[in-house]
């Protein structure tokens, strides 16, 4: 059975057509594609009234909720206080999106050797998918808060993280301090982002 956050299961009289798509409750293992994940995220950001009495945004931490757990996907809602950021990761396989809510934030990528290759800045309305092999960092580097939908399938693989010099235990490869110097300090423009 499909655990849902209460915001979602409230009030079901104003929603006039299905919230989430069937595949999204079900029981069985699969995986969801692209394009309804990007379109999950994109729809649930659009509303506002599920997600606004839910987002908390923290100066000591990111926060974050799970909205949806289900066979074939998961869905978090995360909340940015300027200034928070990722570690460098990927979604140990899963395909992947990600929508902006409100406010903006950028998201550094990288390749299967943990080197950047782009900056990308997202704006409330946007939404993104990303393969199974994508590693990212994402960032509110902004002034305001921000707030991002995420969904994931198959859902709960464990993510993979970039080396630090503290843990590199199990991982093989390391981010090139060059690559991410090179980055630091430089508006999206100027890293050769488009928008």
């Amino acid at each position: 059975m499909p655990l849902l956050h209460p915001a979602l299961i409230a009030d079901p009289a104003r929603h006039t057509e299905p919230l989430l798509p069937t595949e999204c409750l079900s029981d069985e293992p699969g995986t969801i594609d692209l394009a309804t994940l990007r379109d999950l995220t994109a729809a649930l950001a659009g509303m506002p009234r599920i997600w606004r009495p839910v987002i908390h945004h923290r100066a000591d931490r990111r926060w974050y909720t799970r909205l949806l757990l289900s066979a074939t996907v998961e869905v978090w809602l995360i909340g940015w206080y300027p200034g928070q950021q990722t570690e460098v990761h990927d979604h140990g396989g899963a395909l992947g999106a990600m929508a902006v809510a409100e406010g903006r934030v950028e998201e550094d990528r990288y390749d299967r050797n943990w080197t950047i290759t782009r900056v990308r800045e997202h704006v409330t309305g946007s939404a993104v998918g990303f393969s199974a092999a994508h590693v990212h960092r994402v960032a509110n580097r902004g002034l305001e808060v921000a707030t991002t939908i995420h969904a994931y399938s198959p859902p709960e693989l464990p993510m993979r993280f970039a080396p630090t010099q503290n843990d590199a235990d199990v991982r093989a490869a390391a981010v090139p301090t060059t690559a991410v110097a090179a980055y630091a300090g430089r508006d999206v423009a100027s890293a050769g982002a488009t928008r």
